[in-house]
């Protein structure tokens, strides 16, 4: 089997634009990758197939779908007709998940990009990155990301990336719950509380890089609450430092010292997260 992975995300930054006639957002993100990564083996087979294992829980692992739904199989089929196959090799994908679905870190969107660079080279294809972007942006807003990592800013429906300097290292912890939050679904309030949009900041904001001291901003944030309450008191139990990633539900809690993240870990151990 051939194998790659990609890297989980947290958006540091996430400002939201109205919904534009295409049904998409205009957005303005502060993508980061984290030392967590989805992998994808690949094999041929006769159908379409994929099955699942990881470092989560059984019901977790369920949630994960194996049918032709899931984002690994649809890489395949736009990379296959990116290049003119018309009727691809189906292939077996062996999918090892450390991050929950529905999750707003972008495990799916990882497993994507994992898959595109596993079948480029299954398939012996040769593409570039860049080429493979092309093929990630049809697949979802954080996937040509996913391909990229590092730290980077999101502009348009967030496909158009641009690197941003390294930052210093950070130690993260990431707080998951249940149920998970579709994003369509948290677009969905969103549209709703925010017909005109909440899109403040702009690109020259950010021409010299991440400033740590703006992580947070979310405009995510108020709709995900609307759909699960209970995530306002799993921030207040680290007030003013618990972050929403993305459209949720995960929580993020940033620190250079290790020994404060253990402590704020204790916490949410403590309270049963």
């Amino acid at each position: 089997m051939i194998g790659a992975k990609a890297p989980a995300k947290i958006n540091l930054f996430f400002e939201v634009g109205k919904k534009r006639p295409d049904g998409y957002h205009d957005v303005l993100s502060t993508y980061q990758s984290l030392d967590l990564f989805e992998e994808v083996m690949v094999e041929p087979a006769t159908d379409w197939t994929i099955s699942v294992s990881g470092d989560i829980s059984a019901e977790q692992l369920q949630l994960v779908p194996t049918d032709e739904s899931n984002l690994v199989i649809k890489a395949a089929k736009a990379l296959a007709k990116s290049v003119g196959i018309e009727n691809p090799q189906p292939m077996h994908f062996k999918i090892h998940k450390r991050v929950p679905a529905a999750g707003g870190v972008a495990g799916g969107s990882a497993d994507a990009a994992a898959a595109l660079v596993a079948l480029n080279e299954a398939w012996c294809l040769g593409l570039e990155k860049s080429q493979l972007a092309k093929v990630a942006a049809e697949l979802g807003a954080d996937v040509p990301f996913a391909l990229l990592g590092g730290t980077a800013l999101g502009t348009g429906s967030g496909i158009d990336l641009q690197p941003l300097p390294k930052l210093r290292t950070q130690h993260v912890l990431l707080v998951f719950s249940q149920p998970g939050l579709g994003t369509k679904e948290v677009f969905e309030v969103f549209d709703k509380s925010f017909p005109e949009g909440d899109l403040i900041a702009n690109r020259a904001d950010f021409q010299t890089g991440f400033n740590l001291d703006l992580a947070g901003r979310n405009s995510l944030l108020v709709p995900a609450l609307e759909l699960r309450p209970d995530l306002l008191e799993l921030m207040n139990l680290v007030p003013g430092v618990a972050k929403l990633s993305g459209s949720g539900p995960t929580l993020y809690l940033l620190s250079e010292d290790l020994m404060e993240l253990t402590g704020w870990q204790k916490e949410y151990q403590d309270a049963g997260s």
